[in-house]
């Protein structure tokens, strides 16, 4: 991909766009076959939506031509989807042809935090674990079968962790996912099961239904995780946070470099973790805001 000056936004060329129907009209680009293209979930904006998808850490310039060669959609409707997700903030155009996702992100993120009651919860809970945890934290929430770091805390620079704020990882894999995963509710883990055999025994979580259930149950009786599969030099202790009795909604994972903790120890800050997600929860289930109308969100596996 060619590479594109970002420091200063340049005019947008969206404004010498052709027109076109509205965003909201029916597809017009042919399938591939020549056939009337799909409605229903193929949508003009479920398209444009989807093209945001494509900015990524190692693809975050797109270019018209670098979409309609992707996409394989009409130029015009390429020139559409742009227009209308630069006039939303979604996108910006830089030097070069080029566009890069816009500023309307940072105001959601904004909207996202003051109004997440985890986000109220959480960071008094994380100052008062510092001088025990002696490492990080990671407060990490979920999304179909992503999770991602809501918050981090570190007090030893020592540490790198792939788990950064904003970045998704896989529902089977991590300490902080695992355990989210060992606590949906039965029926859930079944669909999984059926639908992402593979990726389930890739991640050593089970070769069979039976296997999968009876490593889950290991992990809910236990009360916490203690695993280091992403980040191999460090050790990840986490416990589950509920929104609601028996509805999993995050998990707190307590961080130590591996050279740093002992089996004991990784046994007693797995206490920690339970009893600190015991109050997070109860707070959480308790909470009230008083200016602000905010609520949890609910995540649903897929």
């Amino acid at each position: 991909m060619a590479a594109y000056d970002r420091a200063f936004p340049t005019p947008d060329p969206t404004s010498e766009m052709p027109s076109a129907e509205p965003l909201d009209a029916e597809p017009v680009d042919a399938a591939p076959d020549g056939s009337r293209p799909r409605t229903g979930g193929d949508t003009a904006i479920t398209r444009a939506l989807s093209i945001l998808d494509l900015f990524t850490p190692d693809a975050p310039v797109w270019t018209v031509d670098m979409l309609v060669d992707h996409l394989g959609l009409a130029r015009a409707t390429i020139y559409r989807y742009v227009r209308a997700l630069c006039d939303s903030g979604f996108l910006v155009p830089v030097s070069g042809a080029g566009y890069v996702l816009g500023p309307r992100f940072i105001e959601f993120d904004r909207s996202i935090r003051l109004a997440d009651p985890l986000q109220h919860i959480v960071p008094p809970v994380m100052e008062e674990l510092r001088p025990i945890v002696n490492g990080a934290q990671l407060l990490c929430a979920f999304y179909g079968l992503r999770v991602l770091t809501v918050l981090q805390d570190r007090t030893d620079p020592a540490i790198t962790m792939s788990m950064e704020r904003g970045r998704p990882f896989s529902l089977f894999r991590g300490s902080p996912s695992r355990v989210i995963l060992a606590h949906l509710p039965t029926y859930q883990l079944r669909n999984l099961a059926l639908n992402h055999q593979a990726e389930i025994a890739s991640a050593g979580l089970g070769q069979s239904w039976a296997e999968f259930r009876d490593g889950m149950r290991v992990i809910r009786k236990t009360g916490y995780l203690v695993a280091s599969d992403i980040d191999k030099s460090l050790v990840g202790i986490s416990a589950p946070i509920f929104h609601a009795p028996g509805a999993v909604a995050a998990s707190l994972c307590l961080v130590r470099r591996r050279e740093m903790v002992t089996p004991e120890e990784a046994g007693a800050l797995g206490k920690v973790a339970m009893e600190a997600c015991q109050r997070i929860s109860a707070a959480l289930q308790a909470y009230q805001p008083a200016e602000m109308a905010a609520a949890f969100p609910v995540s649903r596996v897929r």
